[in-house]
């Protein structure tokens, strides 16, 4: 990985965020395109073709997964595992009990308005999986939608040689989701959004994946709704004073073993810092269960950066608007970082206990959309509902206005049926 002078290499990294971003998407918007056609021209048999080349599917399987064969995979889950998944789903539940959006009545002489949040009627929670499992993928997508009160929760991830992982089958039995299907990656996203074969239709998709699920996402956005382009995951660490190299090496391991695209950055003030985290992360890799997986994702997308200022160092951060942020040592700077996708503070606050039990959701913004929008929530799964009523008087009072309005735009009928309304 490269240390850069972040005074003196400013626009140049920034530069190099971005175009390792933009590297990603070109890499898999060609691929993505692809598994669309198929699946437009061979519908469901695609779907078998895709989990037959990729999931090493041995025969066919039937897509949605039969309510004994959930059963079956969860019991194999070890009785210490399902009190941990309980758990996490206790402080999930917890956390975002409280932010159901409140309704509002807005009235002024003559007319009223009510505005009320009605959840989705179907929602997609895409569990990724593949080269590992993520049940706590599945908790963050599923909670925020029951408390939502989301009427039908579709559950989909890949199924290794047809399987699904017991650990998903087990999270799917806690939380009480019988609608669970054995499809991952891009070709998942289209089925849902396009309803083919016996895959339903839904109206929001959420949850993580890898870029080609995130390229997915980003083209059926507006046949169905989408909590974010969420896509291989991203980390950077702000230390304004020196702190533990092991701590902090595997904090980027962490991150960066979930793929090889993944970005992980250091800023710190301190050269010798940066070198010996340089030198904990050399002695700590050689026994990493992921190694490959994290040296690529290294190699590719990670970075230091040295630094003198520490506001230049956030502004630098809030340029990059990563998924994850930890900042360590002066925590009153944290008022002036404004859009990762979540901020974690202090010696303790670990990225990695933010992914499992904190409560707080890990489905994040990546790629710098933080700059404009959140992780996913309760509310993600609504949508505002806009009731209006006006009487005669305000009819009286504004229709003249209204009328000269559509004569200014050139819109003759908007006027004439404000002046029907009048009449009455």
């Amino acid at each position: 990985m490269k240390t850069w002078e972040l005074e003196k290499e400013y626009s140049d990294l920034l530069a190099f965020v971005v175009e390792g971003r933009n590297r990603k998407r070109r890499n898999v918007k060609r691929a993505v395109e692809a598994i669309r056609k198929t699946l437009e021209s061979k519908k469901e048999r695609a779907l078998v073709e895709f989990s037959r080349k990729w999931d090493q599917w041995d025969r066919e399987y039937p897509l949605k997964i039969a309510a004994d064969e959930l059963r079956r995979a969860a019991s194999k889950v070890e009785k210490k595992d399902i009190t941990v998944l309980k758990g996490m789903i206790r402080n999930v539940r917890s956390y975002h009990s409280g932010q159901m959006p409140p309704g509002r009545i807005y009235r002024k002489k003559g007319v009223v308005v009510r505005e009320s949040f009605v959840p989705v009627e179907k929602a997609l929670i895409y569990v990724p999986g593949g080269t590992a499992a993520y049940p706590s993928s599945l908790v963050m997508g599923a909670v925020p939608a029951q408390i939502a009160g989301v009427k039908k929760i579709f559950i989909t991830s890949p199924a290794v040689k047809g399987q699904i992982h017991p650990h998903i089958a087990a999270g799917c039995e806690l939380l009480g989701i019988a609608d669970v299907y054995r499809l991952g990656g891009a070709q998942a996203i289209y089925a849902f959004s396009y309803g083919i074969g016996a895959i339903p239709k839904v109206d929001m998709i959420v949850g993580p994946g890898n870029a080609y699920v995130e390229e997915a996402k980003r083209d059926v956005y507006g046949r169905v709704g989408i909590d974010m382009l969420a896509g291989p995951t991203e980390l950077v660490i702000l230390c304004t004073e020196p702190f533990s190299p092991r701590a902090i090496a595997w904090d980027m391991f962490s991150q960066a073993e979930h793929d090889e695209m993944a970005m992980v950055g250091l800023f710190s003030s301190s050269r010798a810092h940066i070198k010996a985290i340089e030198k904990e992360m050399r002695r700590l890799i050689a026994s990493n269960e992921r190694r490959g997986v994290i040296e690529k994702a290294l190699e590719n997308n990670g970075f230091m950066v040295h630094y003198k200022n520490a506001d230049k160092a956030i502004e630098a951060i809030n340029r990059i608007a990563p998924e994850h942020m930890e900042l360590i040592g002066d925590e009153r700077k944290g008022k002036d970082v404004l859009y990762p996708g979540v901020v974690y503070l202090g010696r303790h606050t670990t990225v990695a206990m933010g992914d499992y039990y904190i409560g707080t959701n890990h489905v994040l913004p990546t790629g710098g959309a933080g700059r404009f929008t959140a992780g996913l929530s309760v509310d993600r799964f609504t949508k505002r509902k806009v009731v209006v009523k006006i009487n005669k008087d305000f009819l009286r009072q504004y229709g003249d206005s209204a009328v000269r309005l559509s004569r200014i735009e050139g819109l003759y009928a908007h006027g004439e049926a404000i002046k029907a309304r009048k009449e009455l």
